[in-house]
């Protein structure tokens, strides 16, 4: 004979009750965020440039690190400003500003 084991069907009601205010809390929160979301101002376009190094096949290894290592750079400093512009942002929004 073979017999299957539910777990969910062992819980306690008072653990049901426990489970389904964290779900429905979980979806408050989400809803908040979600509501306070519309209120942000749109990412700049300069934060969601992607990089690239420009390397092609044939290029001598020196020009190649060389192409390489400018993108990493203009990659960081591109995260640097979107992320300033973040902290500014949320600077702003802790002070009950608006932007």
């Amino acid at each position: 004979m073979s017999t299957m084991f539910l777990p969910a069907a062992c819980a306690t009601d008072s653990a049901r009750y426990l489970a389904a205010a964290a779900s429905q809390a979980d979806a408050s929160v989400a809803v908040s965020a979600a509501g306070d979301a519309d209120d942000l101002p749109p990412l700049p376009a300069d934060c969601r440039r992607r990089e690239r190094s420009g390397v092609v096949v044939g290029d001598r290894l020196d020009a190649a690190a060389l192409k390489s290592d400018g993108a990493l750079g203009r990659a960081n400093d591109r995260v640097i400003r979107c992320a300033a512009w973040y902290d500014a942002l949320r600077a702003a929004r802790s002070n009950g500003e608006s932007s």
